[in-house]
């Protein structure tokens, strides 16, 4: 199923760009710079990662907007915290499928606002993560949990790829939230109303009779992929390597 793909996809991925060079790596284009720490929060407790999230709205098209994007997060130490990031991916023709990965993320003694994920041997991927804004759950002025965070990474097929997601607790975004997100947007060089979606966390449920077309069709389209899905098919799935890909 959705593992069996992750895997395939994975593997070809891997093949194709890093083991022989096929798909040249893309230099950094300055697009997602790293950001001052003056645009950042001060400070930052992981423990806010504990348990379950939702990205609610993204910036970049190709990474941050895809619906049914659940994550779930432990903090192990402070300071270190896993997630077990889920999401769909879907076809212009309407199919879909699901994707997972794991990462694991550990906090820059220096930068409390910037969250690290490097040293990985699938396509070399390194990413971090910066917060731009957040609230903690029941904080005394009630305003919706939410963290929003900047990111940037670097991977043998795409060095400073990058977007901007939103979390909350909530699957719809809080309204209320608007303010805030507008202001921390600005700080990274954004319009929130302008350049992020909101994302769809419906998640309808895939008919099984509709399974088995749906992998062979999936089967067919991997070999026609271009240079550049290629390279955003494996930063979608740098996470899932981890386990799966060696």
């Amino acid at each position: 199923g959705d593992l069996f793909e992750n895997e395939v996809v994975g593997e070809f991925n891997k093949c194709v760009v890093s083991d022989m060079g096929c798909v040249p790596q893309k230099p950094d284009e300055g697009m997602y710079p790293v950001p001052e720490k003056s645009q950042l929060v001060p400070k930052f407790d992981t423990k806010l990662w504990n348990g379950r999230w939702y990205i609610t709205a993204g910036q970049n098209e190709l990474f941050d907007i895809f619906p049914c994007q659940v994550h779930f997060f432990t903090e192990t130490s402070p300071g270190t915290f896993y997630g077990k990031l889920n999401w769909r991916v879907e076809e212009p023709d309407g199919e879909f499928f699901n994707r997972d990965a794991i990462q694991q993320f550990v906090q820059d003694p220096e930068n409390p606002a910037h969250l690290i994920n490097h040293d990985n041997e699938y396509l070399h991927y390194k990413d971090d993560w910066y917060i731009v804004d957040y609230e903690y759950d029941d904080n005394k002025d009630g305003v919706p949990p939410f963290a929003f965070v900047y990111y940037r990474g670097s991977n043998d097929a795409w060095d400073g790829y990058g977007g901007v997601v939103v979390y909350t607790r909530d699957a719809k975004l809080p309204e209320s939230l608007l303010p805030r997100l507008r202001t921390a947007a600005k700080k990274v060089g954004f319009d929130f109303d302008k350049d992020f979606t909101l994302t769809d966390n419906s998640c309808p449920v895939m008919k099984d009779n509709d399974a088995l077309v749906l992998r062979e069709k999936f089967a067919g389209k991997v070999l026609l992929n271009t240079e550049e899905s290629v390279r955003a098919q494996a930063i979608r799935l740098r996470g899932n390597a981890a386990n799966s890909i060696k």
